[in-house]
């Protein structure tokens, strides 16, 4: 016989109390266990309702980054270019212009003109520069090169050199932080060595980058 009320599909223990009387305890299965603890953590703010507040929470955040990169870019704060000369230079007389033709990425606060770098605000930035020379075996073997800030009106502003004295083969590199006080500088990538003596070509060889630092100039 059974008693009224009890269901047998659910497991149970039989516990005897001190006093020899019997008592029934339901046990929990498994299932309804973790429906407990799944209800639990509803309650205090997980499952479902919580998914969609972190996934809101996430998607407020990028939309905030974004915007904080737009307005950046729109106050001068964010400002960077990358890119080389895809063809070589035969060196003439004295110290002359590499151009810079391929864009590196995207312009951002700078524009390129005529081989130049073009700065859209003041500021602290630097200037990254590189060439590679080919061999040379007679006269003078001198080869340097120059990054070099103007000013709007095409004055030398700021500029920093890498010179070595060799015939050999050779790659010559420039880092030059500066700082302008508006608008308007650009900057160039300068060359020297003998006459008739070539410099390389391509991404490989050579490249003039320029990345802001910070809006402040002192």
């Amino acid at each position: 016989m059974t008693s009224p009320g009890h269901d047998f599909n659910t497991p149970t223990t039989v516990v005897t109390g001190n006093d020899g009387s019997t008592r029934r305890m339901a046990q929990r299965t498994q299932a309804a266990v973790m429906k407990q603890k799944s209800d639990e953590l509803k309650a205090s703010g997980w499952g479902e309702g919580s998914e969609k507040h972190f996934g809101d929470k996430a998607a407020q955040q990028a939309e905030l980054a974004g915007l904080q990169s737009r307005t950046q870019k729109l106050e001068g704060v964010i400002g960077y270019a990358h890119a080389y000369a895809n063809g070589g230079l035969s060196l003439s007389l004295g110290s002359v212009k590499f151009p810079m033709s391929n864009q590196i990425g995207p312009l951002v606060g700078v524009t390129m003109t005529n081989g130049s770098f073009f700065l859209g605000s003041k500021g602290l930035w630097v200037a990254d520069a590189q060439a590679s020379f080919d061999t040379y075996g007679v006269g003078v073997k001198k080869i340097s090169i120059t990054a070099k800030v103007f000013s709007p009106g095409g004055l030398i502003h700021f500029q920093r050199s890498s010179i070595f004295d060799t015939g050999e083969e050779n790659t010559r590199a420039v880092h030059m932080p500066f700082t302008i006080p508006s608008a308007g500088y650009y900057v160039e990538l300068w060359l020297n060595a003998a006459i008739g003596r070539g410099v390389y070509g391509g991404s490989e060889w050579n490249g003039l980058s320029v990345n802001k630092i910070s809006t402040e100039e002192s």
